[in-house]
Formats: C-alpha cells, sequence, structure tokens
C-alpha cells in the first residue's frame, strides 16, 4: 500500500504550520486515510526550535474544534536532509515557498525533491488565477487571538482540497 508524507511549513513553527498539521491529520483521519499518510510541520527559521506551539493557536484550534495541547507539538526547523523525505511541503507565504525551493535544488539527483505547493492554492476563496504571493496565509503571530482564530479558520477553508489531491496522489501511486 502506498504511503505520502505531507510537511506543513511556517516560519516559525510556532503557530501556522502546526495548527495546518492539526487540522490536515484530523481531515485525513476523517477521510480514512491516516494509515497511508503521514503528517508533520516546520519552520523555515531556527530561532524557535524547540519551542511548544503558541497558546493562542491552541486556543484557536479549540475554539474551531481541534483538541490539542501545547505540549504536544515541539518547533523544528526543516533541513536538507529532512526536506528529502516528504512528497508534499505545503508553506504558508511565498517567500518560505522559495526559501524551500532553493533548498530543495540542493537535493541529491538520487533522491527525489518533494512537491512544493502553497496551503493557499487550496483555498477555494483564492482565485485560480491569483499570483503565488496573494495565496499567503497571513502570520497571526504580531497580532492577537482574534487573528489567530481568524487564520484557523480560514486555513480549514483549505482542507477538503487537500484531502482529495492527496487521494490522487494515492491512487496515482496505486497505478504505477
Amino acid at each position: 500500500m502506498s504511503r505520502l508524507r505531507v510537511l506543513t511549513v511556517c516560519t516559525g513553527n510556532v503557530c501556522r504550520s502546526p495548527a495546518a498539521a492539526v487540522m490536515l491529520r484530523a481531515a485525513v483521519e476523517e477521510a480514512g486515510l491516516a494509515d497511508r499518510i503521514e503528517v508533520s510541520s516546520a519552520g523555515t527559521s531556527w530561532e524557535a526550535e524547540g519551542m511548544p506551539m503558541d497558546e493562542r493557536t491552541v486556543r484557536a484550534l479549540e475554539r474551531a474544534g481541534y483538541p490539542c495541547s501545547v505540549q504536544q507539538h515541539t518547533a523544528r526547523a526543516v533541513h536538507l536532509s529532512d526536506l528529502a523525505t516528504w512528497d508534499l511541503v505545503l508553506p504558508m507565504t511565498l517567500e518560505q515557498a522559495q526559501t524551500l525551493r532553493r533548498i530543495a535544488e540542493q537535493i541529491p539527483p538520487e533522491h527525489t525533491a518533494p512537491r512544493i505547493v502553497l496551503w493557499g492554492q487550496f483555498d477555494p476563496a483564492n482565485d485560480v488565477d491569483a499570483a503565488e504571493a496573494d495565496m499567503s496565509v497571513p502570520d497571526p503571530w504580531y497580532e492577537g487571538q482574534k487573528a489567530f482564530d481568524r487564520t484557523v479558520l480560514a486555513m480549514q477553508r483549505a482542507l477538503a482540497s487537500i484531502v482529495v489531491y492527496l487521494r490522487g496522489e494515492l491512487e496515482q501511486l496505486e497505478r504505477t
């Protein structure tokens, strides 16, 4: 049985990417694909490495129906050796995507680079013709709880499309 590995990425790995991972794991489980899809998260910066998930993120997730705790996550930075082990990487912003693409260029040819697609590209509220820069998930870090709540709710919109995409990828792997 084919498996996929999905990595969500933001800057510090304490707000958006761990929230995305919590929500995507729940959506994958609800779709009956949890045994075939692994979901994790990382950041492009090492500055928050070792830190727990931001408490405002935890509150926003709980308010949206995703039970979690600060202790269930430890921030980490994505590294070249790590990046090569993922099939799909979902950054929150164009800048993060560009950083990840630069890192991916260094992956040795004997390894397959992951597909890097902005989380926002799966959001049905975004225009399909929009530029990548216009599909970013805004960083709530410098704002209050309401910004975290808005961010989590906005990120939820992409979940169904991501699951459909992942199901299609699994079906394609089964055919090859």
